[in-house]
């Protein structure tokens, strides 16, 4: 009996060993319009099919570029109640939308779409009477939300003003799948969707902080990743925006035109800020202030409005006339980021 009691305890000592032993698992796949990744720490791997059903459910929420979502039927005029997703980035939509003065504004759907960065590509400028028109159809103070018995609604003032989530949107999809890694008792990981990230926890199998690269944003799109900065982050939010990726040329003119689309304006917001990355407590906030600062125009406003948002932590890249071809680069005070001297200085 004494034997058989050391043979059963060490087969028990082995067994929690072996549970409480962690790995890294990585998960990867596409979603709205872009690819997603997630690095965990856990006994256990989670499925694939659970992050994809998350996904799924958000796009058919808020994703234009689906006939049957929530938004698309909103903007073809159809009255519905709206679901906890699509209210969340709403109401956040409209704070950052009166903090910025308007600069933020989801609002600009019809104008997206006249630029060709909507779901149907269109390389054709639209003409000033065109932008002009479409600018009656832009403002969030023209949007407006009303609560009834049947739920909550999305009310127009005209019926041809269209919502567009995709400035913020994607850093509220990794928001949602990082508080299901939550539920599950995973704290530390990663998780990015379409470049907007939430880092939770440590990389405990490293003993140290999760690290995160900013890209170039003088890289070509069809060129390899290259990183000009890295910083070590945990639970937060972080976001980066640039016209580096999304941008088209006039085959006629020659010019080339960026995604920032400014609301004031109606057209594509031209600037020497390069890129914005914005660390905040969400990744749907930090997305939401990246695209802000982009649309600003230019380096100083991007300067003075952080100023005024000492919560925010942000790395902007800039180029200006003293330094063309080369990367300039603005930090907000008590932000480490290590820069990789040899790219900047090319």
């Amino acid at each position: 009996m004494k034997y058989l009691y050391i043979l059963c305890a060490a087969v028990v000592a082995v067994a929690c060993q072996q549970m409480s032993k962690e790995n890294v698992y990585y998960i990867r796949g596409e979603a709205q319009g872009t690819t997603y990744g997630i690095t965990y720490i856990a006994h256990k791997p989670i499925e694939k099919t659970a992050v994809d059903s998350i996904l799924k459910v958000i796009d058919l929420s808020m994703s234009t570029y689906i006939d049957n979502s929530l938004i698309t039927k909103i903007n073809k005029g159809e009255y519905l109640p709206i679901d906890p997703h699509f209210e969340k980035v709403l109401s956040a939509s409209m704070d950052i939308y009166s903090e910025s003065e308007g600069v933020f504004d989801p609002s600009i759907g019809q104008l997206i779409n006249a630029w060709g960065f909507g779901k149907k590509e269109n390389h054709i400028p639209p003409t000033q009477k065109q932008i002009d028109s479409l600018l009656a159809l832009t403002g969030m103070n023209k949007i407006h939300v009303a609560t009834t018995p049947k739920g909550t609604f999305v009310e127009k003032d005209n019926p041809n003003i269209q919502l567009n989530f995709n400035a913020i949107a994607q850093g509220y999809t990794s928001d949602v799948i990082a508080d299901y890694f939550l539920s599950k008792q995973i704290t530390n990981f990663i998780v990015e969707v379409g470049g907007e990230i939430v880092i939770h926890g440590r990389n405990t199998l490293k003993g140290k902080s999760w690290t995160i690269g900013i890209d170039n944003p003088l890289q070509k799109p069809d060129e390899d990743r290259e990183i000009v900065a890295t910083v070590e982050l945990t639970d937060c939010g972080l976001a980066t925006s640039g016209n580096y990726r999304k941008l088209w040329t006039d085959s006629l003119t020659g010019q080339k035109y960026v995604h920032t689309i400014n609301p004031k304006t109606g057209r594509p917001q031209p600037s020497n800020l390069l890129s914005a990355t914005v660390i905040a407590p969400s990744a749907m906030l930090a997305d939401g202030y990246a695209t802000t600062l982009m649309a600003l125009g230019g380096i100083e406003k991007a300067k003075d409005f952080l100023v005024q948002h000492k919560e925010l932590k942000a790395v902007l890249l800039y180029s200006d006339e003293a330094h063309k071809d080369k990367i300039q680069r603005y930090v907000t005070e008590n932000f480490k980021v290590e820069f990789e001297e040899a790219i900047l200085s090319n």
